[in-house]
């Protein structure tokens, strides 16, 4: 895997960010951005594409701010809510890269944000991948899923311990044999940084969800001409399938639904994922 690499700037009010990525590959520019999970990186997100992904793109595998090695400011971002932050950090550091347009991979919480990036500056996106993105509303729910719901608290109460992240990192995947003890001993040390704990990235928003959170419901979204696929796993526990409804305004979107899948599609299933993720990106039809 590329050597991790940062690069800084300021926000539009003078905030300073720092964002972590890594590097690796030729051809069209591809970010690839991961979830919003305690302890998650870009790099354990997608360790089982960038290989893969760098045989045809240039891939850029960034930590968003918040989490990993990046500053942990995502609210500095100004914008309505987590969702529309993610995309501001996303295009500053395409600014900041000198990365005029790329398309956009994003699983849950990166998924949400390549959405607000799209809809906010639509020539600076090419083709997207969304993997059980948030946001999407489920008729007849009453609440988060409590996969949300244990994500959005693993920073309350008493803090970060071994137990909430094992609850947390099993509404990942279907195939619960995938869990090894070596990758959940990893994601909690990365989910335990005291920074990220005095300033968690995610947590309830104040007053409960509004318009900022249910960006499926953005008018803009029937307007995004982006070619862009779904791929969502028929067992995710975190953002139920039933929440891909409303993202289908999006005129050029296909959606490929993966059985026996969990939240992490490009992780529980990658030589699929990796295969259809490819042709997507290399052709127009």
């Amino acid at each position: 895997m590329a050597q991790a690499q940062f690069v800084e700037g300021t926000t539009r009010t003078g905030a300073a960010w720092r964002i972590g990525y890594r590097v690796s590959g030729a051809g069209e520019d591809v970010v690839l951005l991961h979830g919003g999970g305690p302890g998650a990186t870009g790099a354990s997100n997608y360790s089982k594409n960038i290989d893969a992904l760098s045989r045809h793109f240039r891939c850029w595998v960034i930590d968003f701010p918040g989490w990993g090695s990046s500053s942990k400011n995502l609210d500095a971002f100004g914008g309505l809510g987590p969702f529309h932050n993610g995309g501001r950090a996303v295009l500053a550091f395409m600014d900041a890269m000198g990365i005029l347009r790329a398309h956009l991979v994003g699983n849950s919480f990166g998924g949400s944000s390549a959405l607000c990036l799209a809809m906010d500056a639509p020539d600076r996106v090419g083709k997207l991948v969304l993997m059980g993105p948030g946001g999407g509303v489920v008729a007849g729910a009453t609440g988060p899923t409590e996969g949300i719901k244990q994500l959005l608290t693993y920073y309350l109460g008493d803090g970060p311990s071994l137990g909430k992240l094992q609850a947390f990192i099993g509404n990942l995947v279907h195939d619960q044999r995938l869990l090894t003890p070596e990758l959940i001993r990893q994601r909690f040390e990365a989910s335990n940084d005291p920074e990220i704990r005095a300033n968690p990235p995610l947590v309830p928003p104040p007053g409960g969800p509004g318009q900022e959170t249910f960006i499926s419901l953005d008018p803009r979204l029937a307007s995004t001409m982006h070619r862009a696929l779904f791929i969502w796993g028929l067992q995710d526990r975190v953002n139920p399938v039933a929440g891909l409804e409303p993202f289908k305004v999006m005129p050029n979107a296909d959606h490929l639904l993966l059985t026996n899948c969990g939240h992490w599609a490009q992780w529980e299933h990658p030589q699929r994922f990796n295969d259809v993720v490819t042709s997507f990106l290399l052709h127009d039809d």
